[in-house]
């Protein structure tokens, strides 16, 4: 029997929230009626399952009336954002979870069965009708990533994070939403946060990474099996979940550098595991059995990550332990899953192994395994990256071996080539694995640009054609004279944007158009040889409209001023990252 919800902008239907709802439920109820609202012209009276449930009914989270209904909604099974949708003879339940699940079964529900999009902050779709009509629903999703994050200056926005399901550690989430999974503060490389190497080597260097027979204050990581290390490592780990009450994991990783310790009781651990990750994990594994009986709900992170990335033989993660793995070697222009080329660090990992095989086999002794993954060009952040052709394929292939949680680094700052697409891309992929990448683009560009989308999606076909065309491998520090970058492609560009230029509808349009043709001015700037004609003024040009966009670094971690320096002199083109 269908559900006539409205019908030619009349309607008896009403919301039904809890009496005791938690705010994201709450919120959920009120991001129903507006949404119905804007599409409708109806606004349904939002009211308490303190008063007796009746027909016509659309019951937001597990309730009273959702009883009545005789609905069981399964909290366990359905964990923090699982939900269901269904339908009885004469209402319908949209339940989860008051943490997350009932908000994300209202945003499911306006998404897949009345066609809203969230595309980017600003950019929506909600479609007019004067009429909502269903046919019966039986729907229960449960996301099999526990940690969906996207770090990308659009992905900050906390709406859009939960529009799109994304529970990502640096989202503006608040209560409202259901907040998120929170690492408050420094949450990756916290050696030297923790026992810093400016507080305790002269007093006690033996704290720190003994190489080539001494220990250093230069760069150090820690000595693991340092007892007294330990101890003040415990003692720093309670502080700190003490000052941010609510935190699901605190991080005791490495730091971004390397030299791991190498005395004899370090050494014969790692030689006897066969990698650097056997002390890593013995002492992680401390902390977090030392942490457990007084903070259950608080994991203990570490990274998988160039000296570590290869797994221990025989030590394994404790249960409470996230151990996330990193990509940063890898080509990122083929799936993960079958291309071993390594694009930089090949020689440092101290592992001859591939990428694809120490995740399969940190997925057979990890309960919770996450990933480090990366999805922009951090030397040239303004350059074309075509990598949408292997989003889904990585993520796939990081679900089979029981990846729990994924983080795609991306551009922090605005701008980025393709920055709200690519974000986009990926939010509908961590949610749903299986869905349709190309009706993510055509959908999201059919509504970002507008009549100009055509060539730009002909450019964007053009570019990754090329890189799965030619087998062409791409890493993260590539320059922009790359071999996927030819100058007869960069021409063919330069003309689709001239074409999306002249189509664009308005001019929020043409200001889109124009900053997605940033990247091909990047190009072309580079490969011209700097005594050209004309170029200092195509330079001044560019960073003015690279200011004007509000871009404050096209490269990871340098000023803009140093950026423009490289380019006017063309030093950064002969060497990829500087």
């Amino acid at each position: 029997m269908k559900h006539r919800i409205v019908h030619q902008g009349q309607s008896d239907w009403r919301i039904v929230v809890g009496r005791h709802a938690s705010a994201s439920e709450i919120h959920a109820g009120k991001e129903l009626q507006r949404y119905i609202r804007k599409m409708t012209g109806v606004r349904l009276p939002v009211l308490s399952d303190r008063m007796p449930a009746g027909a016509h009914e659309l019951i937001v989270g597990a309730n009273e009336h959702t009883a009545s209904k005789g609905i069981s909604v399964d909290l366990q099974q359905l964990g923090n954002e699982g939900f269901i949708i269904r339908s009885t003879e004469d209402s319908l339940v949209l339940a989860g979870s008051n943490v997350r699940g009932t908000l994300y079964a209202v945003y499911t529900f306006l998404e897949d069965w009345l066609g809203c999009r969230w595309f980017a902050p600003g950019v929506t779709r909600i479609p007019e009708n004067a009429t909502i009509e269903l046919e019966p629903l039986d729907i229960c999703q449960i996301p099999t990533l526990e940690y969906r994050d996207s770090f990308s200056y659009m992905s900050f926005d906390g709406n859009w994070s939960a529009y799109n399901k994304m529970n990502g550690n640096f989202a503006r989430l608040t209560s409202h939403h259901g907040g998120k999974m929170d690492f408050t503060g420094r949450w990756v490389h916290t050696f030297n946060m923790f026992v810093p190497v400016e507080k305790y080597f002269d007093t006690h260097p033996e704290y720190f990474s003994e190489v080539n027979g001494a220990r250093i204050a230069d760069r150090p990581q820690l000595c693991l099996t340092n007892e007294e290390v330990l101890k003040i490592m415990i003692e720093r780990i309670r502080d700190y979940i003490e000052e941010h009450p609510g935190i699901n994991a605190v991080s005791v990783s490495q730091n971004d550098w390397y030299n791991p310790c190498r005395c004899a009781n370090c050494r014969a651990i790692d030689e006897a595991e066969g990698s650097h990750s056997g002390t890593l994990i013995a002492f992680v594994n401390k902390v977090a059995e030392a942490i457990e009986t007084d903070y259950p709900e608080v994991a203990i992170e570490t990274l998988a990550y160039q000296y570590t990335r290869k797994p221990p033989r025989s030590v394994r993660p404790r249960h409470n332990v996230i151990v996330r793995l990193c990509s940063i070697e890898c080509c990122f222009a083929h799936p993960l899953e079958t291309c071993e080329v390594a694009m930089s660090f090949r020689n440092r990992t101290g592992s001859d192994s591939s990428f694809a095989s120490d995740l399969k086999a940190w997925g057979k002794i990890s309960d919770r395994l996450h990933i480090w993954d990366y999805v922009t060009n951090f030397s040239n952040y303004v350059m074309p990256f075509p990598n949408f052709g292997v989003l889904k394929d990585n993520i796939r292939f990081f679900i089979r071996h029981n990846v729990k949680g994924i983080f795609e680094q991306g551009n922090p700052m605005k701008g980025g080539e393709f920055q709200e697409l690519r974000t986009y891309v990926i939010a509908k992929l961590l949610w749903n694995p299986d869905y349709d990448v190309d009706q993510a683009v055509n959908e999201f560009m059919k509504a970002f640009y507008g009549k100009a989308a055509p060539p730009i999606r002909a450019y964007f076909d053009l570019i990754h054609t090329k890189v799965r065309a030619e087998h062409i491998h791409m890493g993260i520090y590539d320059p922009p004279t790359s071999d996927f970058l030819p100058a007869d492609l960069v021409a063919a560009a330069a003309e689709l944007f001239d074409e999306a230029e002249r189509l664009a509808d308005d001019e929020q349009i043409l200001n889109r158009v124009q900053l997605a043709r940033l990247p091909i001015r990047y190009v072309q700037l580079s490969q011209m040889p700097t005594y050209t004609l004309n170029r200092k003024a195509m330079v001044d040009q560019f960073f003015r409209d690279v200011q004007a966009a509000g871009i404050e670094e096209i490269w990871e971690g340098r000023p803009l001023q140093k950026s423009r320096m490289f380019m006017e002199e063309g030093t950064v083109f002969k060497h990829g990252s500087l």
